[in-house]
């Protein structure tokens, strides 16, 4: 079982979870949160959700998100801001901000199931 804190790819709770954020700061059978801090220029390693997942900023910027099937999406969200989105498919995000960006994800594991 990989510790809370680490930041590749490890068992958690028996199951494989591959790196979301920076840091997994808690998880459950029911949700995983994440730390994600990205400098300027940073990116994610390509990932994707298992279940539905909800955003809220820490420290605000601009990123984009390059998705696998080639779409761009920039965004710039403020202090505060918070977004919901379905599970999605694979995608890295990049910070295009000149200052750090970070978020804190929160993955609803529950959600895997339900037919929306």
């Amino acid at each position: 079982m990989s510790e809370l804190g680490t930041t590749g790819p490890g068992d958690v709770l028996g199951q494989r979870v591959e790196p979301i954020g920076t840091e997994l700061l808690y998880s459950d059978d029911e949700v995983r949160i994440w730390n994600l801090e990205l400098a300027p220029g940073g990116k994610t390693e390509v990932h994707q959700h298992p279940c539905d997942y909800v955003y809220v900023v820490i420290a605000p910027g601009s990123t984009e998100t390059h998705h696998q099937d080639g779409h761009v999406d920039p965004v710039t969200d403020a202090l505060g801001d918070h977004v919901r989105h379905g599970m999605g498919i694979p995608h890295q995000l990049h910070n295009v901000g000149t200052g750090r960006y970070r978020n804190i994800i929160v993955e609803l594991l529950s959600e895997k199931t339900k037919p929306w």
